[in-house]
């Protein structure tokens, strides 16, 4: 799905001169969802203790926006639906509602005609079934991804431990070498409504932890390594400190709940950079829209140029948009 774009480059006479097309690497977008940490004790920790493979490992190979926000609703199933249809709006909270727009799963696979089990939903809260889904007449039933989600796995039986969904990750990428993937991972967010500060910090270490094995995954799969970009994001932060109940909860519009964070690895990424300009949650679904081909087209969204090493690298969101795959009746 990478398009090689050529550069035309003003010689010294003024005249332009063409030159070698300058390939994009990317052809595979995984996104992983940490649930509800607080910036302030994720990178806003001076230390960074909590995200060590984070902080340590990845960030030097990526690229780390400071400003990165959850613009929209500030609970789970809101922010989700943000990162994968790119567009903010209230949603019942409960997985009692779909989407009210097509998804990126959808769009591809639309796109792709690629069999549904190259775009994935892999969830440690089996509510995010629905964002397989979506309400729009056009869309719904039609293209929708595989999905790993809850205790079943089809999304049902509650919520599962965050390192089963570990295990599943190390088991379907290497399986289906997925070119669209969306992960959850649930122990942050579940143990700061449990009132359990160590359970807390401690979440956002194993989900670090996690984080890191993803990306290990992906460098040690033949078809994968080498032309995959992945984005680390949270769906919304939780309370500032004196604000309601704290870490407690989350849901207004207080600076704790919409700070949160972007690291992006990729082939045609920076590496170690810092990016200090807002961006928001539907401009990852954009940006990722972009990359493998295809557009938005009920988005506000923009690609994020300052992901791209090189100018030339950054995608045109296409201007037309396939017709879904009707199921089978």
């Amino acid at each position: 799905m990478a398009i090689g774009l050529v550069v035309l480059l003003a010689g010294l006479t003024g005249s332009a001169t063409a030159v070698e097309p300058v390939q994009r690497l990317t052809k595979r977008v995984v996104i992983v969802v940490v649930d509800g940490p607080r910036w302030s004790e994720t990178w806003g920790e001076p230390t960074r203790s909590h995200i060590p493979q984070r902080a340590t490992v990845l960030a030097p190979q990526g690229v780390l926006f400071t400003r990165f926000r959850n613009q929209g609703p500030t609970y789970t199933n809101a922010g989700h639906t943000a990162l994968c249809t790119g567009v903010y709006q209230e949603i019942n909270n409960s997985g009692l509602e779909l989407p009210g727009h097509a998804s990126i799963f959808q769009h591809y696979l639309a796109a792709t005609r690629a069999p549904v089990t190259d775009a994935w939903l892999i969830s440690s809260k089996d509510k995010l079934r629905v964002l397989s889904d979506c309400l729009d007449p056009a869309w719904r039933h039609a293209a929708t991804c595989s999905i790993d989600c809850g205790v079943d796995g089809n999304g049902g039986g509650g919520y599962r431990d965050d390192a089963i969904t570990a295990q599943h990750i190390r088991t379907l990428l290497p399986q289906h070498h997925p070119h669209l993937v969306l992960i959850n991972l649930k122990q942050v967010d579940a143990c700061g409504h449990a009132k359990d500060w160590p359970g807390y910090l401690q979440g956002i270490r194993d989900t670090d932890a996690i984080v890191a094995q993803t990306w290990d995954v992906i460098q040690h799969d033949a078809e994968m390594a080498g032309q995959t970009a992945l984005f680390i994001t949270n769906d919304h932060g939780r309370h500032l400190d004196g604000i309601k109940d704290g870490f407690v909860s989350h849901g207004d519009d207080c600076l704790g709940c919409r700070q949160i964070e972007l690291l992006a690895i990729g082939p045609d990424f920076k590496r170690g950079a810092t990016v200090d300009i807002e961006r928001g949650q539907i401009d990852v679904a954009v940006t990722a829209a972009a990359l493998l081909g295809f557009a938005l087209p009920d988005s506000r969204g923009t690609v994020i140029p300052e992901l791209f090493a090189d100018p030339a690298l950054v995608p045109v969101i296409p201007t037309a948009t396939p017709a879904p795959a009707r199921p089978a009746p």
